[in-house]
């Protein structure tokens, strides 16, 4: 069935819906809404969402969908006139009844929902998969309590550790790995093995590459195979030596030169130089070099020579070129099979398994068991299915959900349903595994899945239909009218006709919702100023001024610094933009700088631990100084380069002398997390607020609750700071500097492309048929101009179309997130591809200035005030900056008096606990130290005195049901009672509290009885005071 442009998937009549949604096409909104639809078709049926399974790519993407929907159900039980639901009319509509009946089950279902939030299945096809092995796990052979490891990188390195170590066993291994590592420096001199080595460990991770690797042979036979293809390639080489010999005597014997001899450079290039080695050159002579003779006279030796030549390169050119990829790559895949067995021996001894392997784990299970079997060990059935980010899915995550859609779709007597969202435009995962085709073929209604076996021409199983969302709701109309034409332009370029049709037609023409003249478009085509010479550095600080510039026009226009995005294409850029910005003093909130491991306060922790195990470490010396350099905490009175050199050179003593109390703590062992905070304390960076000195102590600390130890903490810091991000503050605005992969899904008032977005068609390896041995099949080549010949030519072409399709999606990912605005900077003097397109697509001269279009939208108020840079306030009594890890018992412990805030916490952990088991605790409490004799006989006495309390007096009765530390969510917070008492349809919320009465005590109570009064009717509460 094609696909229908302007209806809504509420009435679509297919079982099996795919909802094709461009950027800003509301496909969030419309996917809400189908599952409320279902969740509410059935009357008396308040728990019906339970029947429901979304998946989205994201756990933030999960959290925003279960919040949306109880979000809009508790809106739309609130309302006096529910007629007025813009969002609910079509539903009413759909279902047939009235609107005040659909708010009677929106009210039931808000109860129910509220009182069972965590029965919400949405979550991502991870979590989805998990629960699927943990289903399935004496079939797959697990122990019941395996770990699920989410470090995939940490126990890769692990297993490399354990490789390293066995290699003294493995003489073969070690000659080869340690050949492998020596031809890689010779090509790359920059080369690090353990990152390549982890980088194919990660890799073989990804679904196509795993079932290729499955079908090789095992490290020791594929080194077994090196050496029998390198003894081929040897044959060759020596031939081509030989040759090259042979060639080099005739032309000195002749005297030939390039003034008697027809195009001599290239013979002495070619017959000579190159195919002298042949290990390190191809064979790649031309038509000039075979044409090469003496300018007077014949030479009938020479002719003779190049017939030999011809014959050799005809022969043995691919020949060459296969078996110098294979014996590479068989090297490789030697060592990260290795390197795999040593994780699997890692996972077995500790019991672990990362999550990346789930997929792979339970495809082969799921399909020899009936779906109806699946669904009884799940305990429970599924009636709605919805996929969120569809092009993002890989091939095996949609085959193992696929049997239990089927299942529901054609095995059930419900009117059941499923439905996908996506966008082909937008798919920019393929390196995960993402595939774009399937999402295409799904939307063109040619994929099988819903046919009889899944063969093409199978009987149909369940009907399937496409709909596509025609508006954008997002961006202004002169954008939205710019998008469209460019990419259809851009889409000319495209070859396979399922990439061809997601540019072309509704897929990709959309209809502004916004004013069609308002949003502009920006190209501005950058250089180094006249006079200069143009450099990379010179180019990029052109990039940086201008960008400077653009955003200071849109401050003064009245926007935030938060309304500005720069999206980058990598991470360079990104830090080279955030680096100029901050230092023009402008505030800037990057990737880079939420990472803990790329903070100055890591640095100086890190370098601090390693100068505790090697005070001599002159490396960690400088890096400590610079740090500190940087977060401005030397003396005034130093120059930075004066401070780095003797900080360097003299090291903790000369250090000590500047900063009191340095030379005490390198002088005796504390714990990590005490050692920490010292090191900031003795530096200055705990007297204001720090986000990133307090994620690095709680980084610190979780290490040592872990059994970390000072020998281990440096390589274990630098393999998870990089991973750990501090919250983005959202109280600063500041331009938000990103990659593109990580705008994905956002969007902002402004956004500017600075660098372009780089295209390239070749470099990656793709695991192609091969006739090199019989016991090889398949192997990854790189995709280079020089191996195209390995390449069918029907698969060359349709490579280098899908690297264009994929860059294309990038470019549309990017170029779809401003709502008012888009800014394209090109290269005035060498265009990008980017840049070529555009000047092409707008048939402009870059020589007479900048395009633009589109009428400035101006924002709504102006903020002047967040203009300004924002300062730290001081720090106050109770905060970040002035908290401490406690190292002694509590204040006036030791005389039997209470530590206010002690003595609370201590209560209120005991009487959040059931009634019964409160002396229990108590008891635990006591043995802990926490309290001494006399806290712990007052503690008990308090709680005898609440027990008689009239409010709780009843509360051990059958009938009362009792909720301690309960959420209690609304649209604006979550909030946490201390206790809820339910007995009968009465509610009873009961908060304790310590200390004075205060006014703000009965204002927060009251503000627990009107939440908890918009879902049961009989509410009231009481203060309780310890």
């Amino acid at each position: 069935m094609t696909a229908k442009q302007g209806d809504t998937p509420l009435s679509a009549p297919a079982d099996f819906i795919v909802l094709n949604a461009s950027a800003g096409s509301g496909k969030t909104y419309s996917l809400v809404q189908h599952i409320l639809m279902n969740a509410l078709r059935k009357k008396d049926m308040d728990h019906a969402y339970q029947k429901v399974l979304a998946i989205t790519f994201t756990n933030n993407a999960a959290a925003e969908m279960k919040a949306r929907l109880l979000d809009q159900l508790l809106t739309f039980k609130g309302l006096e006139h529910p007629f007025q639901s813009e969002f609910f009319k079509p539903i009413w509509e759909e279902i047939g009844i009235s609107p005040e009946e659909l708010q009677q089950r929106a009210a039931g279902a808000a109860s129910h929902m509220l009182h069972n939030y965590s029965t919400l299945n949405v979550g991502t096809i991870d979590q989805f998969t998990h629960r699927l092995v943990r289903t399935f796990t004496r079939d797959l052979d697990l122990d019941d309590n395996f770990e699920v490891r989410l470090d995939l990188d940490g126990m890769i390195e692990e297993a490399l550790d354990l490789l390293y170590s066995s290699l003294g066993d493995a003489p073969a291994l070690r000659e080869s790995l340690a050949a492998w590592m020596q031809e890689r420096m010779n090509r790359e001199k920059s080369h690090n093995p353990d990152r390549d080595l982890k980088r194919e460990g990660k890799e073989s991770f990804n679904e196509d590459t795993w079932k290729e690797l499955a079908h090789l042979p095992g490290p020791e036979r594929m080194l077994e195979l090196e050496e029998e293809l390198n003894r081929e390639l040897s044959v060759i080489v020596a031939e081509g030596k030989k040759l090259a010999q042979q060639a080099f005597t005739h032309l000195k014997s002749q005297g030939y030169t390039k003034d008697n001899f027809t195009y001599y450079p290239q013979a002495k290039k070619h017959f000579v130089d190159l195919w002298s080695n042949l290990r390190s050159n191809n064979l790649e002579a031309g038509v000039q070099a075979f044409k090469t003779k003496p300018k007077k006279g014949a030479d009938t030796d020479w002719e003779a020579f190049l017939e030999l030549a011809h014959a050799f390169q005809e022969s043995k050119q691919r020949k060459l070129l296969l078996l110098k990829q294979a014996t590479e790559k068989l090297q490789q895949l030697s060592a990260t099979r290795a390197l795999m067995d040593k994780f699997n021996a890692l996972q077995e001894e500790q019991n672990t398994m990362p999550l990346s392997a789930f997929n792979k784990l339970i495809s082969e299970e799921l399909q020899k068991e009936p779906t109806a079997f699946i669904y009884a060990r799940l305990g429970e059935k599924f009636w709605h299915f919805y996929i969120d980010e569809f092009q993002d899915t890989s091939e095996m995550q949609f085959d193992n959900l696929h049997p239990l859609i089927e299942h529901t779709l054609t095995k059930d007597e419900n009117p059941n349903s499923a439905l996908i969202v996506g966008d082909a435009k937008q798919s920019i995962y393929r390196w995960r595994g993402g595939r774009a085709e399937q999402f295409m073929a799904l939307v063109d209604n040619v994929h099988p899945s819903n046919r009889f076996q899944q063969h093409p021409d199978g009987h149909e199983l369940y009907s399937r239909e496409t709909v596509q969302l025609p508006k954008n709701f997002r961006t202004y109309g002169n954008i939205v009218h710019f998008n469209n034409d460019f990419f259809k332009h851009l889409g000319k370029r495209l070859t396979v006709p399922a990439h061809r049709s997601a540019y072309t037609g509704t897929q990709l023409q959309q209809i502004p919702h916004k004013d069609p003249l308002k949003g502009e478009v920006n190209v501005a085509f950058v250089s180094v100023p006249e006079g200069e010479t143009k450099t990379a550095q010179s180019y990029a600080e052109a990039v940086c001024a201008q960008v400077k510039s653009s955003i200071e026009t849109l401050i003064e226009r009245g926007h935030s610094y938060n309304d500005i995005a720069l999206l980058v294409r990598g991470n360079a850029q990104g830090k080279l933009l955030a680096n100029f910005l901050t230092g023009a003093g402008i505030p800037v909130l990057s990737a880079d700088s939420l990472v803990v491991g790329s903070s100055f306060e890591s640095t100086v922790l890190l370098s601090c631990a390693k100068l505790f195990l090697n005070p001599d470490d002159r490396e960690s010396r400088f890096e400590l100084a610079y740090a500190l350099t940087k977060l401005g905490k030397i003396p005034a009175q130093l120059e930075p380069f004066v401070f780095q050199q003797e900080g360097t050179s003299k090291g903790i003593p000369y250090l000590s002398g500047l900063f009191p109390g340095l030379q005490e703590l390198f002088s005796q062992q504390e714990s990590l997390y005490t050692f920490g905070a010292r090191v900031f304390e003795a530096f200055g960076l705990l007297l204001e607020p720090n986000a990133m000195v307090d994620s690095c102590l709680d980084l610190l600390y979780g290490f040592q609750t872990r059994e970390g130890s000072f020998a281990t903490l440096p390589s274990w810091w630098e393999a998870e700071a990089k991973k750990r991000n501090v919250p983005a503050p959202q109280d600063k605005p500041a331009v938000q500097v990103m990659t593109i992969h990580k705008s994905k899904g956002l969007e902002f008032e402004h956004v500017i492309l600075p660098f372009g977005i780089n295209y390239k068609s070749g470099g990656d390896a793709h695991w192609i048929d091969v006739d090199v041995h019989p016991e090889l099949a398949r192997l990854p080549i790189t995709k280079t101009d020089k191996n195209a010949s390995l390449f069918e030519p029907e698969l060359w072409s349709e490579l280098e179309n899908q690297s264009y399709f994929d860059w294309m999606n990038m470019v549309y990912v990017a170029m779809t997130r401003p709502i008012a605005g888009l800014h394209v900077f090109v290269d005035k003097e060498k265009p990008g591809e980017l840049g070529k397109g555009l000047i092409d697509f707008l048939a402009c001269d870059p020589e007479e200035g900048a395009y633009r279009s589109g009428e400035i939208v101006l924002p709504e108020s102006a903020n002047t005030e967040e203009s300004v840079r924002p300062v730290a306030p001081k720090p106050g009594e109770f905060s970040p900056a002035n908290l401490r890890m406690a190292h002694t018992a509590p204040r006036s412990w030791f005389d039997g008096h209470a530590d206010g805030s002690k003595w609370g916490t201590a209560l209120h952990q005991i009487l959040q606990r059931n009634p019964t088991s409160r002396a229990a605790a108590l008891r635990r409490l006591y043995r802990t130290g926490a309290f001494s004799d006399h806290l712990h006989e007052g503690a008990a006495a308090s709680i005898d005195q609440l027990a008689e309390h009239p409010i709780l007096k009843d509360i051990n009765d059958s009938d009362v049901l009792i909720y301690t530390e309960r959420s209690i969510i609304s649209k604006d917070a979550t909030v946490r009672p201390d206790l809820l008492i339910k007995a009968g349809n009465k509610i009873t919320v009961v908060d304790y509290k310590t200390g004075l009465e205060k006014p703000e005590h009965q204002e927060q109570l009251n503000r627990y009885i009107e939440l908890l009064s918009a879902v049961f009717e009989a509410v009231d509460g009481t203060l309780l005071y310890l």
